[in-house]
Protein backbone atom coordinates (compact mmCIF):
# COMPACT_ATOMS: atom_id res chain seq x y z
CA UNK A 1 0.00 0.00 0.00
CA UNK A 2 1.29 3.46 -0.93
CA UNK A 3 1.09 5.95 1.94
CA UNK A 4 2.21 9.07 0.05
CA UNK A 5 0.18 11.11 -2.38
CA UNK A 6 1.63 10.63 -5.85
CA UNK A 7 1.78 13.48 -8.33
CA UNK A 8 1.00 12.97 -12.01
CA UNK A 9 4.73 12.70 -12.75
CA UNK A 10 5.14 10.08 -10.02
CA UNK A 11 6.95 12.21 -7.44
CA UNK A 12 5.81 12.00 -3.83
CA UNK A 13 4.02 15.15 -2.64
CA UNK A 14 6.76 15.89 -0.09
CA UNK A 15 9.26 16.26 -2.97
CA UNK A 16 7.38 19.30 -4.36
CA UNK A 17 9.28 22.55 -4.30
CA UNK A 18 8.45 25.08 -1.62
CA UNK A 19 5.49 27.31 -2.58
CA UNK A 20 5.00 25.13 -5.69
CA UNK A 21 7.84 27.09 -7.35
CA UNK A 22 8.51 25.87 -10.89
CA UNK A 23 9.86 28.76 -13.03
CA UNK A 24 8.38 29.09 -16.48
CA UNK A 25 10.97 28.66 -19.24
CA UNK A 26 11.08 31.82 -21.41
CA UNK A 27 9.96 30.09 -24.61
CA UNK A 28 6.63 29.23 -22.97
CA UNK A 29 5.80 32.92 -22.53
CA UNK A 30 7.29 33.84 -25.92
CA UNK A 31 4.93 31.35 -27.60
CA UNK A 32 1.92 32.99 -25.93
CA UNK A 33 3.02 36.54 -26.73
CA UNK A 34 3.78 35.66 -30.36
CA UNK A 35 0.31 34.14 -30.65
CA UNK A 36 -1.68 36.91 -28.94
CA UNK A 37 0.15 39.83 -30.59
CA UNK A 38 -1.01 42.28 -27.90
CA UNK A 39 -0.35 45.99 -28.16
CA UNK A 40 1.47 47.24 -25.03
CA UNK A 41 -0.82 46.87 -22.02
CA UNK A 42 -0.56 46.60 -18.23
CA UNK A 43 -0.20 43.00 -17.04
CA UNK A 44 -0.20 41.58 -13.52
CA UNK A 45 1.99 38.51 -13.02
CA UNK A 46 0.84 37.43 -9.52
CA UNK A 47 3.11 34.37 -9.16
CA UNK A 48 6.28 35.91 -10.57
CA UNK A 49 8.81 33.78 -8.66
CA UNK A 50 12.19 34.51 -10.24
CA UNK A 51 10.70 37.01 -12.76
CA UNK A 52 11.17 34.63 -15.72
CA UNK A 53 7.72 35.32 -17.17
CA UNK A 54 7.71 38.99 -16.18
CA UNK A 55 10.99 39.60 -17.99
CA UNK A 56 9.63 38.18 -21.24
CA UNK A 57 6.39 40.17 -20.93
CA UNK A 58 8.44 43.36 -20.46
CA UNK A 59 10.51 42.54 -23.55
CA UNK A 60 7.26 42.66 -25.52
CA UNK A 61 6.73 46.25 -24.33
CA UNK A 62 4.17 45.57 -21.62
CA UNK A 63 4.08 47.28 -18.24
CA UNK A 64 4.25 44.41 -15.75
CA UNK A 65 3.23 44.40 -12.10
CA UNK A 66 5.13 41.45 -10.60
CA UNK A 67 4.13 40.03 -7.22
CA UNK A 68 4.65 36.73 -5.46
CA UNK A 69 3.84 35.03 -2.18
CA UNK A 70 7.59 34.68 -1.54
CA UNK A 71 7.74 38.50 -1.57
CA UNK A 72 4.88 38.68 0.93
CA UNK A 73 2.06 39.33 -1.57
CA UNK A 74 -0.63 36.66 -1.46
CA UNK A 75 -2.53 37.08 -4.73
CA UNK A 76 -5.65 35.43 -3.34
CA UNK A 77 -6.11 38.19 -0.73
CA UNK A 78 -4.36 41.07 -2.52
CA UNK A 79 -6.40 44.08 -3.57
CA UNK A 80 -7.18 44.14 -7.27
CA UNK A 81 -4.81 46.16 -9.45
CA UNK A 82 -5.89 48.26 -12.41
CA UNK A 83 -4.63 45.97 -15.19
CA UNK A 84 -5.64 44.87 -18.67
CA UNK A 85 -4.44 41.28 -18.24
CA UNK A 86 -3.36 38.71 -15.69
CA UNK A 87 -0.84 36.26 -17.09
CA UNK A 88 0.80 33.65 -14.88
CA UNK A 89 1.85 30.11 -14.13
CA UNK A 90 -0.20 29.66 -10.94
CA UNK A 91 0.74 27.31 -8.13
CA UNK A 92 -1.11 24.14 -9.12
CA UNK A 93 -2.59 23.46 -5.69
CA UNK A 94 -4.45 26.83 -5.73
CA UNK A 95 -4.85 27.35 -9.47
CA UNK A 96 -8.66 27.09 -9.25
CA UNK A 97 -8.75 30.06 -6.88
CA UNK A 98 -6.27 32.00 -9.06
CA UNK A 99 -8.53 31.52 -12.08
CA UNK A 100 -11.70 32.56 -10.24
CA UNK A 101 -10.09 35.72 -8.89
CA UNK A 102 -8.34 36.69 -12.14
CA UNK A 103 -11.52 36.37 -14.20
CA UNK A 104 -13.08 39.06 -12.02
CA UNK A 105 -10.10 41.41 -12.28
CA UNK A 106 -8.95 41.55 -15.92
CA UNK A 107 -10.31 41.42 -19.46
CA UNK A 108 -7.55 39.03 -20.53
CA UNK A 109 -6.49 36.08 -18.38
CA UNK A 110 -3.88 33.54 -19.46
CA UNK A 111 -2.62 30.71 -17.28
CA UNK A 112 -0.25 27.82 -17.88
CA UNK A 113 -2.04 24.64 -16.80
CA UNK A 114 -1.37 20.92 -16.97
CA UNK A 115 -2.88 19.38 -20.09
CA UNK A 116 -5.37 17.34 -18.08
CA UNK A 117 -6.42 20.27 -15.88
CA UNK A 118 -10.07 20.33 -17.00
CA UNK A 119 -10.43 16.55 -16.63
CA UNK A 120 -11.85 16.95 -13.13
CA UNK A 121 -15.48 17.07 -12.05
CA UNK A 122 -14.76 19.77 -9.45
CA UNK A 123 -13.61 22.15 -12.24
CA UNK A 124 -16.56 21.50 -14.57
CA UNK A 125 -18.68 24.44 -13.41
CA UNK A 126 -15.73 26.84 -13.57
CA UNK A 127 -15.11 25.74 -17.16
CA UNK A 128 -18.75 25.91 -18.24
CA UNK A 129 -19.45 29.27 -16.56
CA UNK A 130 -16.35 30.93 -18.03
CA UNK A 131 -16.02 30.17 -21.74
CA UNK A 132 -12.45 30.12 -22.97
CA UNK A 133 -11.17 32.08 -25.93
CA UNK A 134 -8.23 29.74 -26.54
CA UNK A 135 -6.70 26.49 -25.41
CA UNK A 136 -3.12 26.60 -26.66
CA UNK A 137 -1.31 23.32 -26.10
CA UNK A 138 2.47 23.44 -26.37
CA UNK A 139 3.95 21.05 -28.92
CA UNK A 140 6.91 20.44 -26.61
CA UNK A 141 7.36 19.61 -22.93
CA UNK A 142 8.90 22.58 -21.09
CA UNK A 143 11.61 21.97 -18.51
CA UNK A 144 10.06 23.55 -15.41
CA UNK A 145 12.69 21.99 -13.16
CA UNK A 146 15.57 23.56 -15.09
CA UNK A 147 17.77 20.49 -14.96
CA UNK A 148 17.67 19.34 -18.56
CA UNK A 149 16.80 15.73 -19.06
CA UNK A 150 13.44 14.66 -20.43
CA UNK A 151 10.56 16.75 -19.07
CA UNK A 152 7.39 14.72 -18.64
CA UNK A 153 4.66 17.30 -18.06
CA UNK A 154 2.51 18.48 -20.95
CA UNK A 155 0.95 21.92 -20.54
CA UNK A 156 -1.14 24.46 -22.37
CA UNK A 157 -2.04 28.08 -22.10
CA UNK A 158 -5.67 28.58 -21.13
CA UNK A 159 -6.79 32.03 -22.29
CA UNK A 160 -9.94 33.96 -21.49
CA UNK A 161 -10.69 37.21 -23.32
CA UNK A 162 -13.83 39.12 -22.38
CA UNK A 163 -16.22 39.09 -25.33
CA UNK A 164 -14.80 35.93 -26.91
CA UNK A 165 -16.61 32.74 -25.93
CA UNK A 166 -16.13 30.42 -28.90
CA UNK A 167 -13.15 28.40 -27.71
CA UNK A 168 -10.44 27.66 -30.23
CA UNK A 169 -7.88 24.88 -29.79
CA UNK A 170 -4.62 25.86 -31.49
CA UNK A 171 -1.28 24.08 -30.86
CA UNK A 172 1.75 26.35 -30.43
CA UNK A 173 5.15 25.52 -31.88
CA UNK A 174 8.24 26.03 -29.76
CA UNK A 175 9.78 29.39 -30.62
CA UNK A 176 13.47 30.07 -30.93
CA UNK A 177 14.31 32.14 -27.88
CA UNK A 178 17.35 34.30 -27.58
CA UNK A 179 17.04 37.01 -24.98
CA UNK A 180 16.61 40.46 -26.48
CA UNK A 181 17.35 39.30 -30.04
CA UNK A 182 13.60 39.16 -30.67
CA UNK A 183 13.34 42.86 -30.05
CA UNK A 184 16.42 44.39 -31.73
Amino acid sequence: MINKLQLHSGNPKDKRRELDFYPTPPEVTVALMDFLQLDPITIWEPACGNMAMSNVLEQYGHKVISTDLAQGVDYLIASPKKVDAIITNPPFNISFQFIEKALNEAGIVAMVLKSQYWHAKKRYTLFMDNPLAYILPLTWRPDFKGGGGSPTMEVYWTVWIKGISDSKYIPLLKPEYKQRSLFQ
